[in-house]
């Protein structure tokens, strides 16, 4: 019996405070064929428009929660797609290719560890070699 692939769907949305908070997009995962394209490893240039990556977009886009003024639900067109706010179709396009390179944005790192030694490089001292050490 032989291991099943799933498909890998990604729930994109905005946290509390982002001006999209409250968009829902699903979407699918790229092939790994697909991630050569957009990244150039197949020898390719990548990709090189914004058209492009719309439309790669698109094609993942499984479902939404977006309704236009008369509380209808905005397909998941292309033709739909276009007829939206850029600035909202390039946060949802960027906030899917984040999710899928794995970039989160996380709590900052601590300044200070809480445990190990100092560093001995502070400690090492720098002086120049005297004359006759130095040959």
């Amino acid at each position: 019996m032989g291991f099943k692939v799933k498909p890998k769907t990604y729930t994109v949305c905005f946290e509390e405070g982002h001006e999209y908070h409250g968009v829902e997009a699903r979407l699918s995962g790229m092939s790994y064929g697909e991630w050569e394209q957009v990244t150039g490893l197949d020898g390719s240039e990548g990709e090189t428009n914004g058209a492009d990556s719309v439309r790669r977009f698109v094609d993942h886009l499984i479902s939404w929660n977006l309704e236009d003024e008369n509380d209808q639900p905005v397909p998941t067109t292309l033709d739909a797609v276009k007829q939206l706010d850029h600035n909202l179709v390039a946060a949802l396009n960027n906030a899917w290719i984040q999710t899928l390179i794995g970039v989160h944005d996380a709590d900052p790192l601590p300044e200070t560890s809480p445990s190990g030694e100092p560093s001995p490089v502070a400690s090492i001292p720098m002086a120049p070699l005297s004359p006759s050490l130095a040959s």
